[in-house]
């Protein structure tokens, strides 16, 4: 039964809610979490969590029955013009639509289910230690809620910026740690110089339309083309259609900051520094899809900008196939896992890059389940193992650690695409939707993704099943390994939950029945209101379903899987170290992440350094402090000891200097002006 109007109105009046209840826990933690003990800090932190998320299921069943829904604030700030008129106008508002409420879904749900397991992985922490990390942990959901639930791009960027500092706060949480502090000021310089990016693309578009709110934008560009844009203008004359691609392309420079893409990937891998939770939650589940929702928020804008869209598709796909290779060769559980969500998050741009906007939000949900219980598996395998992370030091751990191996092993099974758990479905879409990219202006860009996809979709198969394999399979390599001990219910109980979720999310994927034969899956569906004038724009059209593309991604899932689980735990467990002898320096590279960190402390940061040493040496040290504060005390200094000589206190001297004066100018008077 569809709810009446007061009920959809109730739930858009309450929308703030759902962003208030874990600021608020975050608030009574951080103030008196300590005192209150552990146990409560824990029941605050899961209790707004839960509350947030029944409210977000509430006010999504209204959506999903309903209009979007829309609750107005009033004005926050203005800039007033020379005649008194404001030339900027910048109201706030919460927005939930289909796509804003799947994303508030996925936060509050996944979200509630990691604050869950960390009141058990946590308990080793003292009581300010404790309270400390739920109230990071409680603020970052906020600040994400913030970034979704925005009808603005002002409003996202608070939200941007707080999940950012957020992300600093629970990455350095063992501060005193210099390691992993430095991991927290990584991530956090990184993210700033996307956030640049960010801002350069809001004021522009601030400049073009004169607001940033998603549906007076929106409005705006109603019944425009891409060919309008690019060639004549529009909006009134305001500005080109080059403006529209700078400010998208600005917007993107921000997603690569936040969601981890070239050339700004660089801090996710050493993020793994902080709690395994905060791995789960902001590292795979919401915060690095923040550049993925940006682009799909404002997909009408990005449709109008072809090059934009190439530029995301090939970026995407670039840093797919770049981090599948480098997850290659690593032997620290979690950051086999870091460089997973860096390719996967690849995936999800190929899908909005290509015009598959359902398809790359698909993969951003799906990705959330099993990425968040393979990071949460992997926490579980840490407690196990007295926080050992080296895969090479594990081993036989299913007899062990049986339920956490059991979700591990759907969790991997879903990230390579098996049939039929979600990622099959979800990752393949994406390839496929590439293959017959929308983005017309440039065709040969989505041949191109699909290709390095492709190869990105088979390296994710095989090292998924060589950390599964060397973790689980055979027999323990290790002391410890022989003696793990499987975690509390606590722990595990989420853990099966979000497996379940990485099987149950096929429904996502499959196809309407109304629309067999046609491109017409569920969730595709389900989102085409709010990519419809994306999908005009762009020249949407009927497809035929062409299964060829992912019976191949299938078939190379399974194969180089089988592969892997050759080489890691069947009959050719020779192979690997054979390889490494013969590729040595090759290993060693690709060990070494490429060695990217090196590269960019060569430049830009060498460079940056060294200019600002020389800067500081010619403007600071020898202008200002040589020059104008010690060269002119030196010069004074100078003249004071010339006229020392002089002024000693000698009278005799004083007569005799008087005396041959005198002398002087008695000659002087006789002698030279006489003269003349």
């Amino acid at each position: 039964m569809s709810p009446s109007l007061g009920d959809a109105a109730a739930a858009q009046s309450y929308l703030w809610l759902i962003i208030a209840l874990p600021l608020a826990g975050a608030l009574v933690n951080g103030l008196i979490g300590r005192r209150l003990g552990k146990a409560n800090a824990a029941v605050i932190a899961v209790g707004v969590m839960v509350a947030a998320f029944v409210l977000a299921v509430i006010a999504f069943a209204a959506v999903v029955q309903g209009e979007p829904l829309h609750f107005r604030g009033g004005t926050w700030f203005r800039v007033p013009g020379p005649d008194g008129r404001a030339l900027v106008d910048v109201s706030w508002g919460l927005l939930l639509d289909r796509l804003s409420g799947t994303l508030a879904l996925v936060v509050t749900g996944v979200g509630s289910l990691i604050h869950l397991y960390a009141a058990s992985y946590m308990s080793h922490e003292d009581d300010f230690g404790y309270a400390r990390f739920f109230t990071y942990l409680n603020l970052f959901v906020a600040a994400m809620m913030t970034l979704v639930l925005g009808d603005s791009l002002v409003l996202t960027f608070v939200g941007w910026e707080g999940v950012g500092l957020c992300s600093y706060l629970l990455i350095g949480f063992w501060y005193t740690d210099q390691q992993k502090a430095y991991c927290g000021r990584k991530a956090f310089v990184t993210n700033r110089i996307g956030d640049f990016g960010f801002l350069i693309g809001l004021f522009a578009l601030l400049s073009i339309f004169g607001t940033v709110e998603y549906g007076a934008m929106s409005s705006a560009v109603h019944g425009a083309s891409a060919e309008t844009v690019l060639g004549a203008g529009v909006f009134s004359g305001k500005t080109l259609g080059w403006a529209l691609t700078f400010a998208t392309l600005g917007l993107f420079v921000g997603c690569t900051g936040k969601s981890a893409q070239l050339p700004l990937y660089v801090w996710l891998p050493d993020a793994m520094a902080g709690p395994t939770p905060v791995s789960a939650l902001i590292h795979a589940a919401t915060m690095v899809t923040a550049g993925v929702y940006l682009v799909a928020r404002t997909s009408f804008l990005f449709a109008l900008a072809p090059a934009s869209m190439a530029v995301v598709t090939l970026v995407g796909a670039l840093t797919a196939v770049v981090a599948a290779a480098i997850a290659f060769a690593q032997n620290d559980i979690k950051k086999v896992l870091a460089y997973s969500t860096v390719s996967q998050l690849g995936f999800m741009f190929i899908g909005v890059g290509a015009g598959v906007f359902f398809a790359g939000v698909m993969h951003l949900v799906t990705h959330a389940f099993f990425k968040a219980c393979l990071f949460l598996g992997a926490g579980s395998v840490m407690h196990g193992m007295h926080e050992d992370t080296d895969i090479r030091n594990m081993g036989g751990l299913w007899s062990k650690m049986p339920n956490t191996a059991k979700t591990f092993g759907i969790a991997t099974l879903a990230i390579t695409g098996i049939v039929p758990l979600s990622g099959f479905f979800s990752k393949d879409a994406i390839l496929a939707g590439a293959l017959f990219s929308a983005n017309h202006a440039y065709p040969w860009v989505g041949v191109t993704a699909y290709v390095l996809g492709t190869l990105a979709a088979a390296g994710t198969a095989f090292y998924m099943v060589r950390c599964f394999a060397l973790t689980f399979a055979g027999k323990p390599r290790t002391d410890v390994a022989a003696h793990a001990h499987e975690s509390s219910p606590v722990m595990t109980v989420p853990l099966w939950v979000l497996a379940i979720l990485s099987v149950v999310a096929i429904v996502l994927g499959l196809p309407k029945v109304e629309a067999l034969g046609h491109w017409g899956e569920v969730f595709g569906e389900f989102l085409h209101p709010v990519f419809a004038q994306a999908g005009e724009i762009l020249g949407e059209h009927e497809e035929h379903v062409v299964l060829w593309p992912f019976l191949v991604a299938w078939g190379i899932a399974v194969a180089m899987g089988a592969l892997a689980w050759q080489m890691y735990a069947g009959a050719w467990r020779g192979a690997p170290e054979k390889i490494v002898r013969a590729f040595p320096a090759l290993y060693r590279f690709t060990l070494d992440k490429f060695r990217v960190d090196e590269l960019y402390d060569l430049f830009p940061i060498g460079f940056i350094r060294g200019l600002a040493y020389w800067l500081w040496r010619a403007v600071d040290a020898f202008l200002i402090d040589g020059v104008l504060v010690n060269g002119v005390a030196r010069f004074f200094g100078f003249l004071g000891r010339a006229f020392r000589v002089f002024q000693n206190g000698d009278a005799q001297r004083y007569a005799a200097v008087m005396a041959m004066a005198a002398a002087v100018i008695l000659l002087w008077t006789v002698f030279g002006v006489g003269g003349r």
